[in-house]
């Protein structure tokens, strides 16, 4: 076998599933200015991508020194998929902020469990808004965003010690429009208006400008200049659809850390040409 190894009759390749990509790391890390990034290796399913995706999270979570004792999460099936993967017991005391407001419905624990799960694994609290993420009049969201609880929670999340994400894709299966914040003709126009994510519950244009100032004004939510503040952000998503949104979330700086699987990583590459010409 070594013969015929050294030959080249024989190759040995070892296919680990938590094998890196990181010719694909160097070049997301060269093309966006940020250090810290990993790509895994698409799997057969989108299920298990996504799986591989949350347990190389996980690890980095866990992995942080000294070990973190905040974290800023926006909730959704991503973050779930996290909390999920996250060990036990792996730190006490763990502080995790909700960053922009919650559902008003739904039967989906992949959605609703994302805080609640992630503070149980690390023995701490999680740190609920006690609020929608969008609202019918912008007069309430004011005085939403003047409550105490409200305030301290949204205020908390950005200075935590990092701030975990997965940027929305804007499709008529969103939890947006799953949730009933936005009807699916609603999310329609704001693409024809040039929206390609949202971010934290803002829907954003590819610049990160606001794509509805009168949205704006009825989201109850942390800005993205405060998350820009934020001392350690990781963007996290797998598939081709997140490529275009990770892609938004380097390129404005609410991200300075990246997890992304191999498929998702060379379409950001591709949208990141795309932009730049």
């Amino acid at each position: 076998l070594e013969e015929a190894r050294q030959s080249g009759i024989v190759r040995i390749t070892i296919n680990h599933p938590r094998a890196r990509v990181r010719h694909l790391e160097k070049e997301l890390a060269e093309r966006f200015g940020i250090s810290e990034v990993f790509v895994v290796r698409s799997q057969d399913s989108e299920v298990a991508t996504g799986a591989l995706v949350a347990a190389t999270t996980a690890d980095y979570i866990t992995a942080q020194r000294p070990l973190p004792q905040s974290l800023g999460i926006a909730w959704g099936r991503s973050l779930t998929a996290v909390a999920r993967a996250m060990p036990e017991e792996w730190t006490s005391g763990l502080e995790v902020y909700q960053m922009y407001g919650g559902l008003v419905r739904s039967n989906d624990d992949e959605v609703a469990d994302s805080i609640g799960l992630m503070a149980r694994r690390g023995q701490g609290v999680g740190h609920m808004l006690p609020a929608p993420a969008i609202v019918t009049d912008p007069e309430l969201s004011v005085r939403l965003l003047r409550e105490p609880s409200v305030a301290a929670t949204l205020d908390a999340g950005p200075r935590a010690d990092l701030v975990v994400f997965s940027p929305g894709i804007l499709e008529p299966g969103s939890v947006l429009v799953r949730s009933g914040f936005l009807t699916a003709e609603g999310m329609q126009r704001m693409r024809e208006l040039g929206a390609v994510t949202d971010l934290f519950s803002h829907v954003v244009d590819v610049d990160g400008n606001a794509i509805s100032p009168e949205l704006e004004k009825r989201t109850i939510a942390v800005s993205l200049d405060a998350v820009r503040t934020s001392k350690r952000s990781l963007a996290i998503g797998w598939g081709e659809a997140k490529a275009l949104p990770l892609v938004v979330s380097l390129r404005i700086g609410i991200a300075n850390a990246l997890i992304v699987d191999e498929k998702g990583a060379l379409a950001m590459l591709r949208e990141a040409d795309r932009l730049r010409d």
